[in-house]
């Protein structure tokens, strides 16, 4: 039976792993950082992503390279690898397995499963195969798997360190940026009718033009009212002074061209160049579409950008300097006041701050 891993599960658990304290000190702890702090690249990756799978479902066997090996519990091991395991690294890792973008391309990734009879270069190469098969034999639960996940990415987190500390580089390693950026990840999973994704685009917006230190205004209007006064131009608008500068529209939903249309009109009526167009997970389009629409608008020499929410996030915590949860949090207190948001949503945030154990 080939298992299909959820990739938003898997990122959450990555991100939940990432978080907690490895609890264990025995023998298969000592073989996993013998494999992260080996010299096999392609094998690192191999194992972060089986512990992920494991520990996401029960039924994925960890040895299983392809979702066609011929063993129970296959699942496709490549696409997990590539899509959830590798930008993870990118964004949180420094790329501290190795910095590849398509790694199970490599030979030692290319069978259907880790087996002792992959033809793999004697020595170093066939001892590392060989403890990763023991690894992942003696991990037979997804807790387990979860538990030696987290000790994996500590390894690799005290790696990050040491090779800072050896090139004497400006590397700065927040762990609080990865748990500002889990929150955010397990906020959006609840819509609110868009309430989510508009608090957290306002939430970092007004962190980042307070971190400029000049005369910036952001304002984050009721979902689902912008334009609903004189004063509304879009969901968010960003003032420097009293010049209105752009806005940017949210859609969680369902959107169409004429959507982009309505909202890019009313930044050009307020004598606005520019407009941002973020989308949150449960939005649907005809990306053609909308490109035509945007290239219209760009046309006229007004400046557009779209992109999901989720980008949109990584990038702007990557621009500002944010140590602090106190201040993210605060800020998001303001913004869910700022929107006048429902008692569902605010009762949303209470259980993720407890569940994530911020207060």
């Amino acid at each position: 039976m080939i298992v299909s891993i959820n990739r938003t599960e898997a990122e959450q658990i990555l991100l939940k792993a990432f978080r907690e304290r490895c609890l264990k000190s025995d023998e298969i702890c000592i073989n996993i950082k013998a494999v992260l702090t080996g010299s096999h690249k392609t094998y690192k990756y191999v194992l972060i992503t089986g512990l992920l799978a494991k520990a996401t479902d029960n039924k994925a066997n960890a040895i299983a390279l392809q979702a066609g090996a011929p063993i129970e519990g296959a699942y496709d091991a490549r696409s997990l690898c590539h899509n959830v395991v590798v930008p993870f690294e990118r964004d949180f890792l420094q790329s501290a397995l190795g910095g590849s973008n398509e790694p199970f391309l490599n030979k030692p990734a290319r069978f259907t499963h880790l087996s002792s009879t992959n033809a793999v270069r004697k020595g170093n190469d066939k001892e590392t195969l060989l403890t990763l098969i023991h690894i992942f034999d003696s991990i037979k639960t997804s807790k387990l798997a979860g538990e030696y996940l987290a000790c994996a990415l500590e390894i690799l987190n005290e790696r990050i360190t040491e090779l800072k500390e050896l090139t004497n580089s400006t590397i700065k390693y927040s762990p609080t940026l990865v748990e500002i950026y889990e929150f955010i990840f397990n906020f959006l999973d609840k819509s609110f009718e868009g309430e989510t994704c508009a608090i957290i685009i306002g939430t970092l917006e007004k962190i980042f033009y307070e971190k400029l230190g000049a005369n910036y205004k952001v304002i984050t209007h009721k979902v689902n009212e912008s334009g609903a006064s004189s004063k509304e131009i879009g969901d968010i608008d960003i003032y420097k002074g009293d010049t209105f500068i752009y806005s940017i529209e949210i859609k969680d939903k369902a959107f169409s061209e004429y959507d982009v249309e309505h909202a890019f009109n009313k930044v050009l009526k307020a004598n606005g160049r520019k407009g941002e167009f973020i989308y949150g997970p449960k939005a649907t389009f005809d990306l053609k579409q909308i490109d035509h629409k945007l290239r219209e608008f760009e046309n006229k020499g007004f400046y557009t950008l779209l992109h999901d929410v989720y980008s949109y996030c990584k990038h702007t915590l990557l621009k500002i300097e944010l140590y602090s949860k106190q201040e993210f949090i605060d800020t998001l207190f303001d913004t869910a006041i700022e929107i006048n948001c429902k008692e569902d949503t605010k009762k949303w945030i209470q259980e993720l701050l407890t569940e994530l154990k911020w207060k």
